[in-house]
C-alpha cells in the first residue's frame, strides 16, 4: 500500500510539472499606454493570452500588474514568460529580455487646465509611473534639457495615465505628462507638444524556451491589439537602447565664437615700424655685353 501510494504522488506531481510546462503567463504592465481603464487593460491581457496561446498550443492565462516592483519580482520568479511592457521600463532595468514586437511610437503631450508653460514653473506635475527615473525622463527624455532641473516643483509618478489625467481633473495636480490618445478631463489642454517615445513592447523572458521564442517572433506581428494598442509591429533592435541614451543628461555647449579677423590683423602689426627697403634701379639694369 505504500507503495501504491508513493507512486500516485510521484505521478500526481510528474502530472502537475506537465502542465505547468503547458501553461503560461502574459503579463502587461504599461502604466503609460492610454488605456481609459484598468478593466481595458484586464481585457487586453486576456486577449493576448488567448491568442498567444493558440499559437504555441499551451494553456495561456494574462495578469495585469499596476507596479513594477511586482512585475520585477514575478520576472525573477519566472512566473512571467511574456509580457506587453513599457518601453520606459525596459530602457531602465536591464536586458534578459527578447524583443518580439511592438506598438507604433506614442507622442507625448504637457496638459495643464489653459495658460502657457510659464504659468506650470514651480508647479506640481504628474506624469505615469514606471519604476523609476521619471524626473529624468520628463527632463532629459522629452524636453532634452530646455527645461531647468528645479523649473517644476516636483514630478511625481501617479499609477497610470488615466490616474494622472483623473487627479488632474479633481484639481489634485497643475499639470501632467501623458501621451496623446486619451479624452482629456473638463478644461484641460495641450500646453507644449512633446517628442515621440516608443509604445509598448512584447518581449519574452527566459522561461520561454528558444523555440517557441522564435515561433512567437514569427507570428507575432499578426496578433491584434485593442482600441489603445492597435496592434504589432517589428522594433528596431535598438530602440530601447536609444530610448535608455535619452534619459542621459543633455550636454549644452555655447555657439561657436568666430573671431574678428580684422582685429587679429591688427594685433599684429601694432607696435611695429614697417618699411620696404628700397632697391637701386641699377640694380635692375642689364649691362650690354662687350663685341
Amino acid at each position: 500500500m505504500r507503495a501504491s501510494a508513493s507512486g500516485i504522488v510521484l505521478a500526481m506531481m510528474l502530472l502537475a510539472g506537465m502542465a505547468r510546462a503547458d501553461s503560461i503567463t502574459v503579463g502587461l504592465f504599461a502604466p503609460s499606454a492610454p488605456f481609459p481603464s484598468t478593466a481595458a487593460r484586464v481585457e487586453l491581457a486576456s486577449k493576448l493570452a488567448d491568442e498567444i496561446g493558440a499559437q504555441l498550443h499551451v494553456s495561456a492565462s494574462g495578469k495585469v500588474f499596476a507596479r513594477a516592483s511586482d512585475f520585477t519580482e514575478a520576472v525573477k520568479r519566472g512566473e512571467i514568460a511574456i509580457a506587453l511592457v513599457d518601453a520606459t521600463y525596459l530602457a531602465t532595468s536591464g536586458g534578459g529580455y527578447t524583443i518580439l514586437a511592438g506598438d507604433s511610437p506614442h507622442t507625448w503631450h504637457l496638459v495643464a487646465r489653459g495658460g502657457k508653460i510659464d504659468a506650470l514653473r514651480g508647479k506640481r506635475v504628474l506624469v505615469p509611473a514606471f519604476g523609476g527615473r521619471e524626473s529624468e525622463f520628463v527632463l532629459n527624455a522629452l524636453f532634452g534639457g530646455e527645461v531647468a532641473r528645479d523649473y517644476f516643483a516636483k514630478i511625481e509618478p501617479a499609477p497610470d495615465t488615466a490616474s494622472a489625467l483623473a487627479a488632474l481633473g479633481l484639481g489634485h495636480a497643475e499639470a501632467a505628462i501623458v501621451p496623446v490618445g486619451i479624452e482629456l478631463p473638463a478644461g484641460v489642454s495641450e500646453v507644449v507638444g512633446l517628442p515621440q517615445v516608443a509604445g509598448p513592447v512584447l518581449v519574452a523572458f527566459p522561461p520561454l524556451s528558444a523555440e517557441r521564442k522564435a515561433a512567437l517572433a514569427a507570428a507575432a506581428t499578426g496578433l491584434h491589439g485593442d482600441a489603445t494598442i492597435a496592434g504589432f509591429r517589428a522594433v528596431e533592435p535598438d530602440a530601447i537602447r536609444r530610448l535608455a541614451a535619452r534619459f542621459a543628461p543633455v550636454v549644452k555647449r555655447g555657439p561657436l565664437a568666430v573671431p574678428a579677423i580684422r582685429l587679429l590683423v591688427g594685433d599684429l602689426v601694432e607696435g611695429r615700424t614697417l618699411a620696404i627697403e628700397r632697391t637701386p634701379a641699377s640694380a635692375f639694369a642689364i649691362v650690354p655685353e662687350r663685341k
